[in-house]
């Protein structure tokens, strides 16, 4: 790859080392496939990327997979890595669109030059003919991620097994992540059904920080009994500031009720200790398997996919944790899986 010495040194600690994604194929490959992802070292979900690309390359032993990531995301360093992945030529490239406007122009050079894109984890939330023209999105639809979720926390509310919703607070650590803003969207909406008020508090990514933002609005606003934890890493958070205020945000028939995001061992363990009403998945190997799958078909068959592909939200409760949490514990091991339960 062309990518210069210090950014690639940051690549290859992120998406070789941290995550232990080694390619098994050949030098001599026919394909080679560049994930560009926001999910580094510090974000538990790219564990899935690294069985998912093994699988493939076990699988088809002619391709390639890479899956490079910024250690700690900006706009300015993803456009870089984009075009100088770009630069090196891949046989297709897989990226999360975290802000379409911003790394628009840097993916239409990549079109442009012929390499084939598709978008994983997080699309460009414009219609198709608006968007940035990638080949398809393979994920999870993230409007769907918080309207399903609100529904299913109006069901368990009125099976009596929670308090019905007073008033909701979408928590949402980062404002640049489009993904993020229509969770908190899809939940309004779902809530809206029964004219439960929705508001969203953008936090932070620093988990002290967004601590103390969070102490400060409901120390202000004490009237929220929901709260919305758009990010697997942000329901710890969430819960402990809840906790300090004396908002018993325990899942029962008492105080506040949080509900999160992610098949990973922080929200699972969450859901099993009853600190989460739900949690769910979006099929995170698939989001690896599939754009693969796809670039490999386009360069041997002329396949495009015809549309874009969801892989979720599947929603996990108390009734169906136990399962999740054993296949969720094959992925990571147990000393990993364990060492991630924050609660």
């Amino acid at each position: 790859m062309n990518l210069r010495p210090e950014v690639l040194k940051r690549a290859l600690l992120t998406s070789v080392v941290a995550l232990g994604l080694v390619s098994t194929s050949s030098a001599f490959a026919d394909y080679r496939f560049v994930f560009i992802s926001h999910m580094g070292p510090n974000d538990s979900n790219s564990k899935w990327f690294a069985k998912s690309l093994a699988a493939f390359e076990e699988k088809f032993p002619d391709v390639k997979t890479e899956y490079l990531a910024p250690v700690k995301y900006t706009n300015e360093e993803f456009i870089e890595l984009i075009e100088q992945v770009t630069a090196s030529k891949p046989d297709g490239i897989a990226v999360s669109i975290i802000d379409a406007p911003a790394i628009e122009g840097a993916l239409r050079k990549a079109i442009d030059q012929g390499i084939p894109v598709m978008a994983f984890n997080t699309g460009d939330p414009r219609p198709v003919g608006q968007r940035i023209p990638y080949l398809a999105y393979v994920g999870t639809d993230p409007y769907l991620d918080g309207k399903r979720a609100a529904e299913h926390a109006l069901a368990a509310a009125k099976a009596g097994t929670v308090p019905m919703p007073i008033k909701v607070l979408c928590v949402n650590p980062d404002r640049l992540h489009a993904g993020l803003t229509a969770r908190c969207r899809g939940m309004a909406d779902g809530m809206g059904a029964e004219l439960v008020q929705t508001d969203t508090l953008v936090t932070d990514l620093d988990p002290e920080r967004a601590a103390t933002i969070l102490r400060d609005y409901l120390q202000e606003y004490q009237d929220i009994n929901y709260f919305y934890a758009v990010t697997g890493d942000s329901g710890p958070v969430v819960w402990k500031v809840a906790q300090e205020l004396g908002l018993r945000p325990d899942v029962d028939l008492e105080g506040a009720t949080i509900i999160g995001v992610d098949a990973g061992p922080i929200s699972l363990s969450g859901v099993a200790k009853g600190h989460l009403l739900s949690t769910m998945s979006q099929g995170f190997w698939l989001q690896g398997w599939e754009p693969a799958a796809w670039l490999y078909w386009k360069h041997q068959f002329g396949y495009e996919p015809g549309g874009d592909i969801y892989t979720g939200p599947v929603i996990i409760d108390k009734s169906t944790v136990a399962q999740w949490e054993g296949f969720v514990r094959s992925i990571y091991g147990d000393e990993d899986y364990d060492g991630q339960m924050s609660w």
